[in-house]
């Protein structure tokens, strides 16, 4: 028995229409015409639940959307880019208070994105490190987002 006719067998008429979109799908990434995009869950210091949207929907061939986290610890900001195949030298990484913007090229690749951050940083607290495709920064915030106060309702 054929492959086809297993699966024909199993999923009946469906097969033919599942195995059509599979194959467009299939060449669409051959051919470099995809995108991917996704979804993020974190608990900020208040533990509070977060849902963000990450990948790149609107991409042009030319420049990616690198894949990016921010999180909050305290009064510590960190985020996180995946530049995969870029050289150090080829990073520039510009902060202001609420913003971190990132942008990387190589003669094969380039990368694009800023990101807001949850709370006003202070951009010369900046440390930034890179490895194996993944850049972090970390960044001191200017508030203080330990200490809590009540507030009275009226």
């Amino acid at each position: 028995m054929d492959t086809d006719d297993i699966w024909k067998e199993l999923m009946g008429e469906n097969f033919h229409s599942m195995n059509k979109i599979m194959e467009k799908l299939l060449s669409n990434i051959e051919m470099g015409n995809f995108r991917t995009i996704g979804y993020t869950g974190y608990r900020d210091s208040d533990d509070k639940r977060h849902v963000k949207e990450f990948g790149n929907p609107n991409s042009s061939a030319a420049t990616s959307e690198p894949f990016s986290d921010v999180t909050c610890e305290g009064n510590i900001v960190r985020a996180v880019f995946e530049i995969p195949g870029i050289s150090k030298e080829d990073i520039n990484l510009e902060g202001t208070k609420d913003t971190l913007t990132i942008s990387a090229d190589s003669s094969k690749k380039r990368f694009e994105k800023t990101v807001s951050l949850p709370c006003d940083v202070d951009p010369d607290s900046a440390v930034a490190e890179y490895n194996n495709g993944i850049l972090e920064v970390t960044l001191n915030s200017t508030e203080d987002r330990t200490s809590k106060k009540k507030i009275e309702i009226s």
